[in-house]
């Protein structure tokens, strides 16, 4: 009797591992049905609201040579150029809407266009409230002077208390710039035009600026302005996108994987960053406007 008792419990033992394993089994599968089936059942409408309404709509700020702007009005630059390629393969129109560098990201998150597309560095501190897209490219953060503030001496001239160095605001630059001369007043813009004519009109000895800006000021006024010293800081750019718009955000990521496999990203880099010939198409021979801090 003792035997078959102990029996019948082994019996009832297994029945029971195995009716577990069978839930366990079940509850998996059920898991990753739902996995599968969750992006087509809650998939968000960013990317058909925008073929729905013809149109991708990109929120820029001057920024050369990411954004520039023609005598003509119309826009030009490296973002420009591959927002329209993106843009066309979509099959609908671009359309860009100018704002303060500082409105960027609030101008994003409050709708009022699709995504940022302005040289606009991927940083841990941006990516709280918005998503960036796989890089689009990356440069380095470099420092141009007046010849005549630096002296025989450009370290000491540049690290001395009381230096001024232009910026663009709430940017990488400015971080770069705080981090790189503590000791040095730092002048922030909210436009990269108004840093450029800070340096030029005399109101700062240097500004520090993502490249090729740098280098661009240099060859400009090669008789006023040279560079100093290496890079302060290397960051990657990216498109920024609302965090909501995961299936727009998905095609921009599979756009640029596409578009930089057939080498179309790199060839529109080498155009605006390879060299300056594009220059020829702006009146680089205006005096700027005095800065407005």
């Amino acid at each position: 009797m003792a035997s078959s008792c102990k029996s019948d419990n082994r019996a009832v033992a297994a029945g029971s591992i195995m009716h577990s394993k069978m839930i366990a089994t079940i509850a998996f599968a059920l898991s990753a049905w739902l996995a599968l089936a969750a992006p087509s059942a809650w998939a968000d409408d960013s990317l058909k609201r925008i073929i729905d309404q013809k149109t991708l709509t990109v929120g820029v700020a001057l920024n050369p040579p990411w954004i520039l702007k023609k005598a003509d009005g119309k826009f030009a630059g490296y973002d420009v150029d591959l927002t329209s390629a993106l843009a066309s393969d979509l099959g609908v129109d671009l359309k860009l809407v100018e704002v303060p560098w500082n409105d960027l990201k609030a101008r994003l998150l409050k709708g009022d266009f699709d995504m940022i597309a302005a040289g606009y560095a991927s940083t841990p501190e941006r990516a709280r409230e918005v998503v960036f897209s796989d890089q689009t490219g990356a440069a380095d953060i470099r420092m141009v002077a007046t010849i005549a503030s630096l002296g025989k001496k450009p370290g000491k001239a540049v690290a001395a208390p009381g230096y001024k160095i232009a910026v663009l605001s709430n940017s990488t630059d400015e971080a770069a710039a705080k981090e790189a001369f503590p000791k040095a007043t730092i002048l922030s813009f909210d436009n990269t035009s108004d840093v450029f004519a800070a340096v030029i009109g005399g109101d700062a000895q240097a500004m520090v600026a993502t490249s090729p800006t740098p280098q661009m000021a240099a060859r400009l006024y090669d008789a006023k302005l040279t560079m100093v010293g290496g890079p302060l800081l290397r960051t990657p750019e990216a498109f920024a996108m609302r965090p909501d718009d995961i299936r727009l955000i998905q095609y921009v990521n599979n756009w640029i994987d596409a578009r930089t496999a057939d080498g179309t990203i790199t060839g529109v880099r080498r155009y605006w960053f390879g060299s300056f010939k594009w220059m020829s198409r702006f009146d680089t021979s205006a005096k700027p406007e005095p800065a407005k801090q």
